[in-house]
């Protein structure tokens, strides 16, 4: 499993992905015009040069609260700016707003592998980090990072380590 995976020059910074908001917002957004337009050419209101949005139409609300609790997400991830700092000897959560750091002493194993419940993303879906002091493990999903093949394999390396110390 190792011998497909990119090598990966410790310390490595991992951002979360914000692409997946990027997209939903156009998505919504577009579906919320193109109804909008189809509404209006139906009322025949469009050949008066006038379209009228109702508010209170239900799609309409549901889009645009799609739209708007997307938006909000999107703020309040990238203001966050997550990310994970894998180094020769810890593990570091990071956000703007705390830091949380593991070191290679407290981590009793790393597990690779998927998860029970759904297999989406792949086979390496979830990364499960054990800690001497803490009941449940931590759950790290590499697909929700920029370069999940990178952290991935600093993970792998970090486990080498903490298993050959």
């Amino acid at each position: 499993m190792t011998d497909t995976l990119q090598k990966v020059h410790l310390p490595a910074e991992f951002h979360v992905k914000l692409d997946f908001y990027w997209q939903s917002i156009a998505v919504y957004a577009v579906t919320l015009i193109v109804y909008v337009m189809i509404k209006a050419i139906w009322d025949s209101t469009i050949q008066q040069g006038l379209v009228n949005v109702v508010l209170t139409d239900p799609v309409v609300v549901l889009l645009g609260s799609f739209v708007l609790i997307t938006t909000f997400s999107l703020i309040v991830n990238s203001v966050s700016r997550r990310s994970i700092i894998i180094s020769e000897d810890a593990v570091t959560y990071l956000s703007r707003f705390h830091e949380r750091t593991f070191q290679l002493d407290e981590i009793e194993k790393i597990v690779v592998g998927s998860e029970r419940r759904t297999n989406v993303r792949g086979v390496l879906a979830l990364v499960r980090i054990y800690i001497r002091g803490r009941r449940r493990p931590l759950r790290v999903r590499p697909g929700l990072f920029e370069n999940e093949h990178g952290l991935v394999s600093a993970l792998l390396t970090l486990r080498h380590q903490a298993q050959h110390p």
